[in-house]
């Protein structure tokens, strides 16, 4: 029977140690609370200042967008369409100076212009001509053509 008393022993001890075990893991699982309690309402609190501030971000942004023009007094190109975006540049000076540099710099490298572009080359007469008379059967000859 001594065996028996052992064990009823055991039991008793390791449920204690359970009990204790829980007891101290839950109030090192809460931290600086006190309670579960203490941590519902610390938990409110803290939700519903999160609501607050996600309102007041909400509102920030609305009026952000709602701002056409920020303090530098130029709208941002994000917003503008092509022809208010014109007007903003022919506004600035130094847009309008950097657009025409630009459009310069293309003209400038396209240095020769093409007659003719693709196709035949037209005909060149083998004899040069005498008259204005030879000239205009030329061209009329080249008309009916």
């Amino acid at each position: 029977m001594d065996n028996v008393d052992v064990k009823e022993n055991e039991t008793q001890v390791t449920a204690e140690n359970t009990a204790e075990a829980g007891t101290n893991g839950a109030a090192a699982e809460l931290g600086k609370f006190q309670s579960v309690d203490a941590l519902y309402s610390a938990y409110r609190a803290l939700e519903a200042e999160f609501t607050r501030r996600s309102q007041r971000l909400k509102e920030l942004e609305d009026m952000n967008k709602a701002q056409t023009t920020p303090e530098g007094g130029a709208p941002s190109c994000g917003e503008l369409n092509g022809e208010e975006l014109l007007k903003a540049a022919l506004a600035d000076e130094s847009v309008k100076e950097a657009v025409i540099s630009e459009y310069v710099k293309t003209l400038s490298a396209n240095k020769g212009v093409p007659l003719i572009s693709g196709g035949v080359s037209p005909a060149a007469p083998r004899t040069p001509l005498k008259s204005v008379k030879e000239a205009g059967a030329l061209a009329q000859r080249f008309l009916k053509n």
